[in-house]
């Protein structure tokens, strides 16, 4: 496979949901959309389940755990400044679409790999970025992860993977034995430690390690029809 371009739409959520893969690959480019510090300062509920005052220790804490996750799986970073949803508005999907294709355009022939987008709102968002990068883009097909913790809300999955086969982008499983064929003992223990590097985040899940990130991580493929 070629070099892996992983969009994740938070610092945390590419690791949490295809760790093994971007081990199994070392050197993807991980390209985090939410990753910017709102100018003013902002307490939010979430940040402090995670342990942080506000949101620039939140921002400058996460950074740092997803350094080393990124580390342990192999993977090098590139942070995009869009505010999370939780400090503002979110950019809307041109806006997005577009920096997501500038930064594609700097890894000409990498493997493009996109969150499913359920369930969260800035999941969503950036799902209907990549609808719009694929339709527009010189690539015919991207891989699909599927957005752990996300994943969890009833019917989300299936009701994604029909919007896009009604929207002409048929999509494919890449089953166990894709899965089998990739993910070694190695990946799979670098994407456990990869996982545990989000203390912050664990914390505000109020688990030492959610239940749904220990099950198989889920792929499809999806080309333009």
């Amino acid at each position: 496979m070629s070099p892996l371009f992983v969009i994740s739409p938070h610092l945390d959520d590419a690791v949490f949901s295809c760790a093994a893969l971007l081990a199994a690959y070392p050197g993807a480019l991980v390209c985090t959309v939410f990753a910017g510090t709102p100018a003013n300062a902002r307490s939010t509920s979430w940040d402090r389940a995670a342990g942080y005052g506000d949101s620039t220790q939140a921002m400058r804490g996460r950074w740092r755990e997803d350094d080393r996750a990124l580390e342990w799986c192999g993977a090098q970073p590139l942070r995009l400044d869009f505010l999370d949803g939780q400090y503002g508005p979110l950019p809307d999907v041109a806006a997005l679409t577009e920096a997501l294709a500038a930064q594609f355009a700097r890894v000409r022939g990498a493997t493009l790999v996109v969150p499913l987008g359920v369930h969260h709102p800035d999941h969503v968002r950036v799902g209907d970025a990549w609808v719009a990068l694929l339709r527009a883009g010189g690539m015919a097909s991207c891989i699909v992860y599927e957005d752990a913790i996300h994943r969890t809300a009833r019917g989300a999955v299936a009701k994604r993977l029909a919007e896009l086969d009604a929207a002409g982008l048929p999509v494919t499983p890449l089953g166990e034995n894709w899965r089998a064929a990739r993910f070694g003992a190695r990946a799979q223990a670098l994407r456990r430690h990869g996982i545990r590097a989000y203390g912050s985040q664990l914390r505000a899940f109020g688990a030492d390690f959610p239940a749904d990130l220990a099950r198989a991580e889920r792929y499809w493929r999806v080309a333009r029809a």
